[in-house]
């Protein structure tokens, strides 16, 4: 076996190893899976559960088994699915709600955008792999809710929180609010929304959501995209930035997430300059966001404050983006920091005693025991598609290209 081979299987596995992980945590009893373990992996069964949470693992049993064919994962993207549209879709105002509790009652009615997003983004590839003609057409039912509700006709992009009625209400849940942040529009939202959009086109091929998904990819680049090779993280409602912080790891992944809009559009010459200002973010993520051992940093507080420790979606999303820079550069050095991050991700995010990955370890390698394995923003989102596409993209590599640096 070459060593192309060797790595395409290292992914493969680890991508069924934390799928594996997660099918451990479906609640036979109250349905859907369970939302809390500790860090060494007890699970707490009457824990809130986390609707975001939810459309993510559907996403990656989805994703799981459309990549790898295997049906054990289908079915639990069907367990999953059911639990979405019966338990956590509101039938009388539409959309999802945030939070539910462990026996499915209502905790969090908010309608947060973000959220949306998730939901398509799910229904989507849950579609793409099952066929299931009524997960698609929800999945243009609350497309058309966020246009309806969201979309911002003044200014452009989306306006993001919303109560149950969707009636607009404070953004808290997606913005800095321990550093004074409260924005009404967010980077993260906007990307997820257009990440969303790109699945839902290829799903359906409805070109009310081309024309959505060309504007939004369009607003990011002119809005967002900074012209120092960073996002903007928050911004009020007419697109002034509320905040000087840099996050590496969103830079790296809107990367290869813009990458992946334009391969959904016509236009040319729009693609062509997206996917040179991508490349650049990229080329500047290399030159101020790696440590010593290729690790990606993950902040720039405001312009003074360094976080150094190793998030496992940092390493994961920065994984994938040098991949990207790789294909579109042919530039060997790209190829190496993927696979640096991999070789922190291997050495000392995997937790070989419980399975899964450690939230964040610090700079060393040692993981911060007060995190949680799973809670609702510790999901199998980040890294599951990491390790696919790293296997997907890998099998199109030249062997002679894939050296071990």
């Amino acid at each position: 076996m070459n060593y192309r081979d060797e790595m395409v299987k290292q992914f493969k596995d680890e991508a069924c190893s934390i799928l594996d992980f997660w099918s451990n945590y479906k609640d036979e009893a109250f349905g859907g899976f369970y939302s809390y373990s500790s860090f060494t992996g007890e699970i707490n069964p009457q824990a809130e559960k986390g609707v975001l949470l939810h459309s993510r693992i559907l996403w990656a049993f989805s994703r799981g088994y459309n990549v790898l064919k295997e049906k054990k994962y289908l079915d639990l993207a069907k367990l999953c699915y059911d639990f979405l549209k019966d338990v956590c879709y509101d039938h009388e105002f539409g959309g999802v709600y945030w939070s539910v509790s462990y026996d499915g009652k209502v905790l969090d009615s908010q309608k947060h955008i973000y959220n949306q997003g998730f939901f398509i983004y799910a229904l989507s590839e849950y579609y793409l792999a099952s066929g299931d003609a009524k997960a698609l057409e929800l999945a243009l039912n609350v497309f058309r809710l966020c246009e309806d509700h969201a979309f911002d006709e003044v200014y452009g992009g989306y306006r993001e929180s919303f109560d149950r009625y969707f009636k607009p209400i404070e953004n808290t849940l997606v913005c800095d609010t321990a550093e004074g942040v409260l924005a009404e529009k967010s980077m993260n939202t906007h990307l997820h929304i257009m990440e969303a959009y790109t699945k839902l086109y290829e799903a359906s091929h409805d070109e009310n959501v081309y024309k959505k998904l060309y504007g939004l990819t369009k607003l990011i680049l002119e809005k967002i995209v900074n012209a120092d090779g960073h996002y903007g993280l928050f911004f009020t409602r007419d697109w002034r930035c509320a905040s000087k912080d840099i996050s590496f790891g969103h830079d790296i992944e809107g990367t290869w997430l813009m990458d992946k809009a334009a391969s959904q559009i016509k236009d040319a010459e729009f693609v062509k300059n997206l996917k040179e200002k991508t490349l650049k973010m990229a080329e500047v993520t290399v030159g101020q966001a790696l440590d010593y051992d290729g690790a990606v940093f993950s902040e720039f507080r405001s312009g003074h404050l360094l976080d150094a420790d190793r998030i496992w979606w940092v390493q994961a999303e920065s994984m994938v983006g040098f991949m990207n820079a790789f294909e579109k550069s042919g530039n060997l050095t790209f190829l190496k920091h993927a696979l640096d991050c991999f070789k922190i991700i291997v050495s000392q995010l995997k937790d070989s005693v419980n399975d899964e990955w450690f939230w964040k370890v610090n700079r060393y390698g040692i993981p911060y025991e007060d995190k949680p394995k799973v809670e609702p923003w510790k999901c199998p989102y980040h890294n599951t598609r990491a390790c696919l596409e790293m296997y997907l993209r890998l099998m199109a590599v030249d062997c002679e290209q894939l050296i071990e640096f």
